[in-house]
C-alpha cells in the first residue's frame, strides 16, 4: 500500500478571479470543501495558504508545495490546486499509474496537470534543490526536472477556475 499524503494550494492573489477563490461556491459548495471531500479519510492533508503560508508570501505555487513539503514525509505527494474543484478524485488513479518521479492527468489535447498530480516526495525535494531560489518560479521549470507518466483521464474532472466566468460554466456542466 502506498503510503502519501496531500498538498492543497490555496493562495494566491486571485487577481483573475478578484476574490478568494477558495470561499467561492460551486452547487453551494466552496472550492476548497470540493477538494478536500475527495480526500479519504486519514491521509494528511496541508493547505497552504490556510494552514501554513509559503515564506515569503504569494511566491506562486512552487514555493508553495515547497512550504508543503515541510509538513509531510510521506514518500508519495499530491498536490491539488484549490480552483480545480474536482482533480482531486483522480488521486486514487494517478497513485495506480506512478513509476516514475510523478504521474499527472493529461487533458484531451496532451496538456498535463501538475497541480492535479502525484508526486514521489524525494524526487520533488531534489528538483526544488535545483532550482534554487523558489518566489516566483514556474510549474514547467519544475517539471522539466522530473519523469512524468502522463495518465489520460475524465477531462470533466480537470475544470479549472480562474475567472468568475469559469465558475459560471462550471455551475452549467452541473
Amino acid at each position: 500500500m502506498k503510503m502519501w499524503s496531500v498538498i492543497v494550494l490555496s493562495g494566491g492573489t486571485n487577481k483573475r478571479f478578484g476574490s478568494d477563490k477558495s470561499q467561492a461556491l460551486l452547487n453551494g459548495i466552496t472550492l476548497l470543501d470540493h477538494v478536500v471531500s475527495f480526500i479519504p479519510a486519514g491521509i494528511k492533508t496541508v493547505i497552504v495558504g490556510k494552514d501554513v503560508f509559503e515564506q515569503p508570501p504569494l511566491g506562486g505555487p512552487v514555493a508553495g508545495i515547497a512550504r508543503g513539503l515541510q509538513e509531510v514525509d510521506t514518500e508519495f505527494v499530491a498536490i491539488a490546486a484549490v480552483d480545480m474543484p474536482y482533480g482531486s478524485s483522480l488521486f486514487p488513479q494517478l497513485l495506480e499509474a506512478i513509476t516514475d518521479d510523478a504521474a499527472m492527468p493529461v487533458d484531451s489535447q496532451g496538456f498535463k496537470q501538475p497541480l492535479c498530480g502525484i508526486y514521489r516526495r524525494e524526487a520533488l525535494l531534489e528538483a526544488l534543490a535545483k532550482l534554487g531560489a523558489l518566489h516566483g518560479q514556474s510549474m514547467r521549470a519544475l517539471c522539466e526536472l522530473l519523469i512524468i507518466n502522463k495518465v489520460s483521464v475524465d477531462t470533466g474532472a480537470l475544470i479549472d477556475i480562474d475567472t468568475p466566468e469559469d465558475l459560471i460554466s462550471a455551475h452549467e456542466l452541473n
